[in-house]
């Protein structure tokens, strides 16, 4: 499993694309459902999970508890390595910036860092983007 991690407009689409061009993506910008990853094990091509602030948001709108969010997270992430394919995960940097007003964003701040600091303790690579430039992290 890889983590590909970034700020906003950091390049980590094209720096996916470059090294697993032919991979399959689950995308919550294109509305899909993280808990599809699973039913997905047919095919040995890589697969690319991306936008994770936006499923944990939802579940945190739903008034969930963000140690019941992390570790159900931190149990897919596990499972995931199960699967007969190369995983391939971006997740977006929101915690080096400004402190969000809404206690709604402050709480996505902290639970994406959780998770991210949980996925890659599991990853066997990751890398920092930055001004489209890759850092291998591990």
């Amino acid at each position: 499993m890889h983590l590909i991690i970034g700020g906003a407009c950091s390049g980590k689409r094209k720096f996916v694309k470059s090294k697993w061009n032919d991979a399959a993506w689950v995308s919550s910008y294109e509305g899909q459902q993280l808990s599809h990853t699973l039913e997905l094990n047919n095919s040995k091509t890589p697969l690319v999970l991306e936008g994770f602030e936006n499923w944990i948001m939802k579940e945190i709108k739903l008034k969930r508890d963000h140690y019941e969010i992390r570790e159900s997270y931190r149990l897919h992430m596990k499972n995931l390595l199960d699967l007969d394919r190369e995983v391939i995960i971006i997740m977006l940097e929101i915690g080096r910036g400004i402190v969000p007003i809404s206690e709604q964003e402050r709480k996505l701040r902290d639970v994406l860092g959780w998770i991210q600091q949980d996925t890659a303790a599991l990853c066997e690579e990751v890398y920092y983007l930055w001004h489209g430039m890759a850092k291998k992290m591990k």
